[in-house]
């Protein structure tokens, strides 16, 4: 059995590349943030990530690991500068502080699930 078949490993893998995503999306943001008319932008939300997921082709993990995360225009910005550029570097801070931090806890919980398997499988 791969770990990867199993529900809970899937899941936590998928997080983790949403979450690399996201990461990239916020560095593209703080990169631009002195280009005029920039708008910043984001990730779609892990959720509606899943459920394109799940109406995808499901014969192939070639095919559905090929398929990208949406990438639109940020929901919410804490303002827009005199050019019209709405990247805040504070907010992206945050943000990739906070991703930085799912995508740990994300890894750890992998981890966890990994040394259950193998305690299991061990019998200590």
């Amino acid at each position: 059995m791969k770990l990867a078949d199993m529900s809970f490993f899937r899941l936590a893998s998928q997080r983790m590349e949403w979450l690399a995503a996201r990461q990239k999306v916020i560095a593209e943001n703080v990169a631009n943030a002195d280009t005029p008319g920039y708008s910043a932008r984001d990730v779609q939300g892990f959720e509606d990530f899943l459920n394109a997921r799940a109406a995808g082709p499901r014969n192939s993990s070639l095919l559905a690991r090929s398929e990208p995360v949406a990438i639109g225009d940020a929901e919410e910005s804490w303002g827009q500068s005199l050019d019209r550029n709405t990247v805040v570097q504070e907010q992206q801070a945050l943000l990739a502080a906070d991703t930085s931090d799912q995508y740990r806890l994300a890894t750890q919980l992998y981890k966890k699930g990994f040394d259950l398997i193998a305690l299991a499988a061990s019998g200590r």
